[in-house]
């Protein structure tokens, strides 16, 4: 039987129908009329409804005059009969009815743009949604972990890397360096997109207000690619699906030479959207470093003590910009483009005590250390996407492309993109040291510059296979290409100039082709879920030096990956997956001569480094209870031709660093997290990583074995002290750690933030202290049959920041009719 509600909507759909029918012959001959335009959107999701009904009455008798139905961007427009005083009135089937204001509308060619009508869901579904009205700091699905990244206020004015301290499978280190359930081989991809930075670089520039959430994708499908030992980490930037002018603009600055600032601009206005943003950010890190080092040559110990200030400053600027289009329905294309530079520095001014056991000989030395890394670089991105028409389990026709399916839900279509990488990476050190009167004695400058180039290009196809399967494949390639010069400069004291030696000077080239296609089948059976997929890979990579002859790799991989999943009685959901990876070198790993880092320390690659595999196990368990939610996770990994950094004696007191495949690693853990409300204005999330580590393999002819039990913690508490007021205390602990020769000690960390906000939450100021209580550092031992050294870094603490938010775009809250003399609120 069909209710009277479906019986009204239809014959309003008819009698519209008969308006835009008798409209559009009459205007065949008049002349040209303004228009009455506007767009329907979804109030909580800001995403265009299609087939919304727009109804223009007359103000004078509220009579109904015309009508529209609303196109696949949410866009209508409607004639305008003559000038006079008028309203519209919106409808869609789930929605609550909502009535304009009266406005006057000239009959000459000037056009009335309502703007963006925000329908607020029927009071049914307001029901459905007060079960779920706080959104989850971290949501599940069957592949990937997501952050919401709003729930993270003590990382406002900061970046990404202040958004992962404080999120699970991730740690930070005190000098911002990022590991993911304790490997630093993973993958950073930007809405998707590879970046040619390395991880940790490029996860400094990505300002904190400009991110919507983080992907943690531990065990990835074979759609991505399988490079990183522990998968990817994947940031969703912020999209404004509003038309007219929309924006955010933000401003920091913080102690010790902390500030920076963003903005992000969209423009939308019927298939177009144009996006413009720019950045600015300086994060300056002081603190103390200490060292001791004892080296064993020729029966002779060596020490080497040092300590002074030191710190890292990281600065970054870029500009980006895009335009999206939508041609028709079906179809979707996109070009946008990235430009920036990055510099990270490190300066040490350190005190340096030198001697030997027997002989003594002491000296006491000043040492001005500097080392600079960065560059210019850009990028640039094309999208196409297609979508076919379909028609669902009812026989209504498909709605077409909207943004939400650019956004990567699953429809038949079918996606080809292409980017490209350029960046320019320089790196300078000098080091010099000084007498106690400050005559210089001794000093070096290593100097490596070089750019490289990355293209991609994909190819995707996604078919639905009917309502609970699907079959998706895809093919890639990737070609890079680098240069590198390397230059050491030698200080003559008698001039003060430094001069080239030519013995330390190479030049190398790299370049890597990689061709991969892959498939993948999934579907849904009553409460079962499943996903299995197969990658292959062709990898033809050269590697050529001044200083031996060229290395080469020819080889094919195959990369599997497989998720399950099964949903329990009582809000309970079990997964589980596995996927193999591969972890390659980086490029200045394999360069196989020597450079000089210092006057006491020289590194050196390794040309016959083979990559790491990894095979990658996961099991899950979530139980939602209401707001809350429980989440387990056992993991188990094990890499292959694990890389390690080596450490041995040069000559003397110089120690040399280098890089070998020592054997295997071992991680078998489990994560856990709660959250919960304790009261309506408190809110908890604690969460937990305990993993037992173990290495083992063979180094300088020696067999080892070493183990570590492994954890860290979080203890995030959110209290809502007013509607504009949210108070923010978070804790974090990171245990110790083993590695081939060394051992790292545990740290762990305090901060704080509020949140205020005006203006009806417009605006917004964010007060946070970091490490307060000055707990945060980075202490080392490492130590091999020759050598011993220890160093600690504590910087200063604590820091405070103040970050300003503006957020503004082209609606402005009313009080409409509805036709019964109550009132709604809504969006125009």
């Amino acid at each position: 039987m069909i209710s009277t509600r479906y019986i009204g909507t239809i014959s309003l759909y008819c009698l519209l129908g008969l308006f835009i029918f008798s409209g559009n012959a009459a205007a065949s001959d008049a002349p040209p009329k303004g228009k009455i335009k506007g767009t329907v959107i979804d109030e909580k999701a800001k995403i265009p409804l299609e087939y919304a009904t727009v109804a223009l009455f007359k103000a004078s008798n509220d009579s109904l005059l015309t009508g529209t139905v609303t196109d696949f961007l949410g866009h209508f427009k409607i004639d305008i009969p003559v000038s006079d005083e008028y309203y519209v009135e919106v409808s869609f089937i789930g929605y609550e009815k909502l009535q304009s204001e009266v406005f006057f509308a000239p009959s000459k060619e000037d056009n009335v743009n309502l703007g963006n009508i925000a329908l607020p869901p029927s009071s049914s579904m307001l029901r459905e949604i007060e079960i779920v009205s706080k959104s989850a700091p971290v949501e599940y699905k069957i592949d990937k972990k997501v952050i919401n990244v709003d729930k993270q206020i003590t990382a406002a004015g900061g970046t990404a890397v202040n958004v992962l301290e404080n999120i699970p499978s991730v740690q930070v280190d005190v000098e911002g360096n990022v590991s993911l359930r304790g490997s630093t081989g993973f993958t950073v991809l930007i809405d998707g997109k590879p970046t040619i930075l390395e991880p940790s670089d490029v996860l400094r520039q990505i300002p904190a207000s400009s991110i919507e959430n983080i992907e943690i994708i531990t065990n990835p499908s074979v759609k991505y690619e399988p490079d990183g030992a522990t998968g990817i980490i994947n940031v969703i930037t912020k999209k404004n699906h509003l038309d007219g002018l929309s924006g955010i603009i933000n401003v920091n600055a913080g102690t010790y030479d902390q500030y920076g600032g963003d903005f992000q601009l969209s423009y939308r206005t019927n298939k177009f959207n144009f996006i413009l943003g720019a950045n600015y950010n300086k994060r300056s890190r002081p603190g103390n470093e200490s060292s001791e080092r004892e080296t064993l040559s020729n029966d002779t110990l060596f020490f080497v003590n040092s300590s002074g200030d030191a710190g890292r400053s990281y600065t970054s600027t870029s500009v980006r910009a895009g335009v999206e289009y939508n041609p028709t329905k079906y179809d979707f294309v996109s070009v946008s483009g990235r430009l920036g530079n990055w510099d990270m520095d490190h300066e040490a001014s350190l005190m340096y005590e030198t001697y030997n056991q027997p002989g003594g000989n002491f000296y006491n030395y000043l040492s001005n250390d500097i080392t600079t890394r960065g560059g210019g670089y850009y990028s640039t991105d094309v999208v196409y996407q297609h979508t076919f028409k379909t028609s669902d389990s009812t026989g209504r026709p498909d709605k077409g492309l909207t943004q939400n399916d650019r956004l990567g839900s699953e429809i038949h279509n079918i996606k080809l993109e292409a980017n490209y990488r350029y960046r320019n990476n320089d790196e300078s050190t000098i080091s010099e040291l000084r007498t106690l009167s400050d005559s210089i004695t001794s000093g070096r400058k290593n100097v490596e510059q070089g750019p490289s180039r990355r293209l991609r290009i994909n190819l995707d196809y996604v078919l639905p296979l009917g309502p609970d399967s699907k079959f998706e494949s895809g093919l890639q390639t990737r070609f890079g290409r680098s240069s590198d010069i390397t230059e050491l400069y030698d200080l003559d004291p008698s001039s003060g100039e430094y001069i080239i030696n030519s013995a330390y000077s190479n030049n190398t080239d790299f370049s890597r082709n990689i061709f991969a296609a892959y498939a993948i089948y999934a579907g849904m059976f009553n409460n079962f879920g499943y996903q299995l997929g197969l990658r292959g890979e062709y990898t033809y990579r050269v590697v050529s030096t001044t200083a031996q002859d060229d290395a080469v790799i020819d080889r094919w991989d195959y990369f599997p990956s497989l998720h399950l999943s099964y949903n329990l009685p009582l809000d309970q959901q079990l997964m589980a997956s596995y996927s193999r990876r591969i972890d390659r070198p980086r490029g200045w790993y394999l360069e196989p001569f020597l450079t000089w880092q210092d006057e006491f320390n020289v590194r050196q690659g390794n040309p016959e480094l083979k990559p790491e595999y990894i095979d990658s196990y996961d099991l899950s368990y979530l139980k939602k209870f209401g707001d809350n939610f429980l989440s387990l996770e056992g993991y188990y990994r094990i890499t292959r031709n694990k890389i390690e950094r080596i450490r041995s004696v040069y000559e003397k007191d110089v120690m040399l660093t280098t890089f070998e495949n020592v054997g295997e690693d071992y991680s078998l853990g489990l994560e856990a997290m709660l959250n919960f409300s304790i009261f309506r204005w408190w809110d908890i999330n604690l969460s937990g990583n305990y993993y037992n580590y173990r290495i083992e393999g063979s180094l300088e002819e020696q067999d080892f074995n070493r183990t570590s039990n492994n954890w860290n913690s979080r203890f995030n508490n959110t209290f809502t002290i007013t509607n504009n007021v949210v108070f923010q205390l978070n804790s974090r602990y990171n245990s110790g750690s083993v590695s081939a020769q060394g051992t790292r000690s545990d740290y762990y960390t305090v901060d704080a933030a509020a949140k205020v906000s005006f203006l009806q939450k417009t605006l917004t100021a964010n007060f946070q202290v970091r490490d307060i209580l000055g707990t945060s550092k980075r202490e080392y031992t490492s130590e091999g049959e020759d050598f011993y050294q220890y160093s600690i870094y504590e910087p200063k603490a604590p820091v405070f920041i103040v970050t300003l938010s503006y957020r503004f775009n082209n609606y402005k809250s009313t009080a409409a009719r509805n036709g019964q003399g109550d009132e709604q609120v809504g969006e125009f």
